[in-house]
């Protein structure tokens, strides 16, 4: 299947700016401490940049609010995959091992921004249920409402249960979340619903706390 243009043209942008990093990385690495068996195929490595990036940078831009600080993410998380060499993709969990990395990386981002001070009061559909997915309660809330209010809670919530959200509403079957995010397979369901609640519970605090959000909220169930 064909890229549209659109997607092939940010994916182009996105190898120029990451093979960039890679030539300022390595003059600070020294090479003599790295065996050669250690070290990418540039081939191989480009077919994998190719393949998950699109994934990649889709998981962050739920979380972040401007592109340019998703693509940085995913420039440095995928430094961070070159510089470990190839013996991460043993196995064939390369994507896995860029999923947990990238959430981890775009949720501390996203953690350092809210205590910057940066907010955003900006509508979308980041947070739309992928097709093939039944719509949960939690992906409807996620639909309809403020963006900024959902990375509010996601920024609460503990690291892995965000993570588990972040992955399960990008589309990610059971058994990928559970190679992801290094945990068996029976338990993430389980884990998922314990999410879910507290998400739930977090977000209905948050309503709670927000006279503002309240008073919008009555001039709506008014009309």
């Amino acid at each position: 299947m064909c890229c549209p243009d659109g997607v092939l043209f940010s994916l182009a942008s996105a190898r120029a700016k990451f093979l960039s990093q890679i030539r300022s990385a390595w003059r600070c690495i020294d090479v003599e401490t790295m065996s050669m068996s250690n070290r990418w195929v540039d081939a191989e490595f480009e077919t994998i940049f190719r393949e998950h990036y699109p994934r990649i940078v889709r998981v962050v831009r739920r979380v972040l609010q401007r592109d340019s600080e998703a693509e940085e993410v995913c420039a440095d998380v995928f430094l961070r995959l070159y510089r470990k060499g190839p013996e991460v993709a043993a196995g064939g969990l390369v994507g896995g091992w860029l999923y947990r990395t990238a959430t981890r990386a775009s949720i501390d981002v996203l953690r350092a921004n809210r205590r910057r001070g940066v907010e955003e009061e900006l509508e979308g559909n980041e947070f739309a249920p992928v097709d093939g997915h039944a719509e949960s309660p939690l992906a409807d809330l996620l639909r309809r409402e403020h963006i900024g209010e959902i990375r509010a809670v996601l920024a609460k919530l503990k690291l892995e249960k965000a993570q588990l959200l972040l992955l399960r509403h990008s589309g990610l079957s059971y058994r990928e979340i559970a190679e992801a995010m290094q945990v068996s397979f029976n338990s993430v369901g389980t884990k998922l619903a314990r999410a879910e609640a507290e998400f739930s519970a977090l977000y209905e605090r948050q309503q709670r706390q927000s006279p503002k959000k309240q008073q919008l909220q009555t001039a709506k169930e008014g009309q």
